[in-house]
């Protein structure tokens, strides 16, 4: 068995367009994690523009100045003073019958809490929507405080209780996201967490190599009905035991490691750059009404484990289609669709079953949910318990991962040879 295995790998390694492919999905994974902190840009108090490393540690020294609790009391003070402002007529302009800050002013004060401030706005805002003003704070009445974290849970009492064209929230489904955000610690630590905000923004790219390795794997099983192989294969010994399990564990050894380097160098890429800081700050500082009682580590992690799973899932539905197939051009092309289709669709206005089936496809599937709250607050209802989104995808690529393997086994040990 163990000589079958080490056969088999070597078939898929060696193979030249494999390797083509496999070299060009890594350059792909170096080239576009890498624009993260290249394309990275930061504003200093003179309002020059910063780009690229001399960015990332201006914005690092920024926000470090700013970490620390958010207390009720911080956070009233800091409204406070962004409010003070525009006491001095020497700081702002009127601009269609609005105060708005001068550039002087702006650059000095706010920019170097951009990020702090509009975090601070966003939860006081009651829409689906992120707002890049800060239009909410500016005319919040604070004289009995800022009242956060009361607004915060109204906030997500107005997400679960609205009314919504596409699907309304069941009772089931609102208990499910009461109980969820009474995990969620209060008051929230903040910090520098760029280097994990910039993984969020681009691990979706993760799906790339996802393809690579299915383009690798197609053909395992056709490649041998297209070279009149499987004649050999299927009448010698252990052609319809041993020789199918290696091929197959043979694919599976060959994607993990693939898949491994990828996710190795592209999140080395942005976190070697943007530094690890902030790995232990909650997911809350990116939005405030995010559900998940999870680090940025901890959500990075059930990222990663998620893009594992849709990897393996993906790998086990080409082995299917591979031994269903003659020849492995009809697995490309099936499998490309598969994976890459959603990204001509998006979220629906309407149409809540859509939206429900779009969120777990392939490619959506590879994209965190904790920025929005259209997408933190997605769930699944069944007769009894509901499913957030997480879960569901974690769920479904994993009963895929197991399901299709004997079935590929199968077609292919049943296969009739001419």
């Amino acid at each position: 068995m163990k000589d079958l295995l080490v056969f088999e790998l070597k078939k898929i390694i060696r193979k030249k367009l494999n390797i083509i492919v496999i070299l060009g999905s890594l350059a792909l994974t170096v080239m576009l994690f890498s624009l993260q902190p290249i394309q990275f840009s930061s504003f200093d108090k003179d309002g020059n523009q910063k780009q690229g490393f001399d960015a990332i540690e201006l914005e690092k020294r920024s926000q470090k100045e700013l970490e620390g609790t958010l207390t009720e009391e911080r956070i009233t003070n800091d409204i406070l003073k962004y409010q003070e402002l525009f006491n001095n007529p020497d700081n702002f302009v009127i601009n269609d019958g609005k105060k708005e800050l001068n550039n002087s002013t702006f650059n000095k004060y706010i920019n170097p809490k951009l990020s702090y401030l509009w975090f601070i706005n966003n939860n006081y805002i009651n829409s689906k929507f992120s707002d890049r003003s800060f239009s909410e704070i500016e005319n919040l009445p604070i004289e009995n405080g800022a009242n956060f974290y009361e607004q915060r849970d109204k906030k997500v009492s107005h997400i679960l209780n609205a009314d919504y064209e596409d699907w309304n929230y069941s009772d089931q489904e609102k208990e499910f996201w009461y109980e969820k955000n009474k995990e969620v610690e209060k008051p929230y630590e903040y910090g520098y967490h760029e280097g994990w905000k910039a993984i969020f923004l681009c691990i979706e790219l993760m799906v790339l190599p996802i393809l690579a390795v299915c383009i690798c794997i197609a053909p395992v099983f056709s490649g041998e009905y297209q070279s009149g192989a499987d004649n050999i294969i299927l009448s010698s010994r252990y052609g319809k035991s041993k020789l199918i399990a290696s091929k197959i564990l043979a694919s599976f050894i060959f994607a993990l490691i693939i898949y491994t380097i990828n996710v190795f160098v592209g999140l080395g890429i942005v976190l070697f750059s943007f530094g690890i800081d902030g790995w232990n700050l909650p997911i809350q500082i990116i939005n405030s009404t995010t559900p998940y009682s999870l680090t940025f580590l901890q959500a990075t992690i059930i990222c990663v484990a998620t893009l594992y799973l849709i990897m393996l899932a993906m790998v086990s539905i080409t082995l299917l289609l591979s031994a269903k197939m003659k020849t492995p051009f009809p697995v490309l092309i099936v499998m490309i669709c598969i994976i890459i289709i959603p990204l001509f669709f998006n979220v629906s206005q309407t149409n809540g079953i859509w939206n429900h089936i779009y969120m777990i496809l392939p490619y959506t599937s590879c994209q965190p949910v904790f920025d929005m709250d259209i997408t933190n607050y997605f769930s699944y209802p069944f007769p009894g318990f509901t499913m957030d989104v997480i879960t569901m995808r974690m769920a479904l690529y994993l009963i895929l991962s197991i399901i299709c393997v004997p079935f590929a086994y199968r077609i292919f040990k049943n296969h009739q040879v001419v």
